[in-house]
């Protein structure tokens, strides 16, 4: 497999500090040991950790728990396509939620002419896209962009990561935008892209551009996903999508596990998806990595995106920032 060199390097988790995450105030961290848990060392890309540590810290529910802080070195670079300049151009993916031709789909002519329809006005009179790429100053509250934010160097991202998964009294359901988790690389994962429709927006609609792996970069400039990208092959083919086709990835073949929810359940993609799935899209089973079993949540191979709808676990307060 060719590692995602091109992506983004990786991301960064690194430790937060103990003067806020601490049980008891203090700052001192734990070096970590691959002993019981989920999570060890060895299943991230160490070509981009940078740090692998343990700490107290207070959850979501208010409870302190042992976490895991994890640091990747964030160097994302230019892949695509994304936005396309002109009408007559194919860029990348995205998720359209207005009247005219709602859903999944390529950046091209139907869907740009579906959100003129839809009163957005996207589309210039020589048939050239209105693109944002967030470095050119204020845009025009008057007009639709397509959204195709510009990397960043040298970014890091810092993720805080139950040690011990700790099950929720109830489902936390994925917001837009919200983290799920992190790749192996140490990527962020994401909901759902934001919504061109969003009622209350003081601008025209914008629609966010993904590659064809289903990633893209924040306006901060690191790169994160919104879909699981092992599973993206499968996810266009269910939704009838030939122009495009994620070629920076390696599609699973059988089981593979990709990287861990925030609240520290494991990730996997799976070449023939499970029939028993709970809600979540999570099931208990043995896999190679966990051969006494273990609860994972599964990557769908048909919906966009294709994330877990929810998660089961309490996640760590504060558990992903970037500097």
């Amino acid at each position: 497999m060719e590692k995602f060199t091109y992506i983004f390097g990786c991301v960064i988790i690194t430790f937060l500090s103990l003067g806020s995450c601490s049980s008891d105030g203090s700052s001192d961290t734990e070096t970590s040991e691959d002993g019981d848990y989920l999570i060890t060392e060895s299943l991230f890309n160490s070509n981009s950790l940078l740090s692998f540590d343990i700490v107290r810290a207070t959850l979501e529910d208010g409870t302190s728990s042992t976490c895991f802080q994890l640091t990747f070195s964030s160097n994302p670079v230019e892949n695509g396509p994304y936005c396309p300049e002109t009408i007559q151009d194919i860029g990348g993916l995205g998720i359209y939620d207005g009247d005219t031709n709602p859903g999944f789909q390529v950046l091209k002519a139907e869907l740009f002419n579906a959100m003129e329809a839809d009163g957005y006005d996207i589309v210039d009179d020589e048939g050239n896209i209105n693109i944002d790429d967030f470095n050119s100053g204020p845009t025009d509250s008057d007009l639709s962009y397509c959204l195709d934010a510009a990397p960043d160097n040298d970014i890091e991202l810092t993720f805080l990561i139950p040690a011990t998964p700790k099950l929720a009294s109830s489902n936390n359901d994925i917001d837009t935008i919200e983290l799920v988790g992190l790749s192996l690389d140490g990527v962020p994962i994401n909901g759902a892209p934001p919504s061109v429709t969003n009622p209350g927006r003081e601008v025209a609609g914008n629609i966010p551009s993904l590659d064809p792996c289903g990633g893209h970069h924040d306006p901060s400039g690191y790169y994160h996903w919104h879909f699981i990208p092992e599973s993206m092959n499968q996810v266009l083919d269910a939704n009838g999508i030939t122009e495009v086709t994620c070629t920076l990835i390696d599609q699973v073949s059988d089981t593979k596990l990709v990287g861990f929810a925030k609240d520290g359940f494991p990730i996997y993609a799976y070449a023939v998806e499970p029939d028993d799935l709970d809600d979540c899209g999570g099931r208990t089973a043995v896999t190679t990595e966990f051969p006494d079993g273990t609860y994972h949540y599964v990557a769908s191979n048909t919906d966009a995106p294709n994330v877990p709808k929810c998660l089961k676990g309490v996640a760590a307060n504060s558990s992903f920032t970037y500097q």
